[in-house]
């Protein structure tokens, strides 16, 4: 009981060994006419504000700027029912009147 057997496993040799076992590599892959040359048209200008920029205060109704929060001083705020688009948008409780 107190023997360890290892058996032979040849597959993990080919494994990592492929310059010697695998296959030469076969013709490249041709590419096509519509393929060549930028085949997913005319990259665009982006016209959206930054991450950065819209932590900087949207100036959004209904929308109130916390400042830098923890360790990393990533932007935080909070938002009352002003900013909501629902049928019925209510404050959370104990936020009446603040703002």
């Amino acid at each position: 009981m107190d023997e360890t057997h290892q058996e032979e496993n040849p597959s993990a040799h080919r494994s990592f060994h492929p310059d010697k076992h695998a296959p030469a590599k076969g013709p490249g892959r041709t590419v096509s006419k519509e393929e060549s040359g930028n085949p997913h048209g005319t990259p665009s200008k982006s016209t959206g504000r930054r991450g950065q920029e819209q932590s900087k205060g949207s100036g959004n109704k209904g929308m109130h700027d916390l400042g830098p929060r923890g360790r990393s001083q990533r932007p935080s705020g909070t938002k009352d029912a002003s900013a909501s688009t629902g049928v019925d948008p209510h404050d959370p409780p104990g936020t009446r009147g603040a703002g």
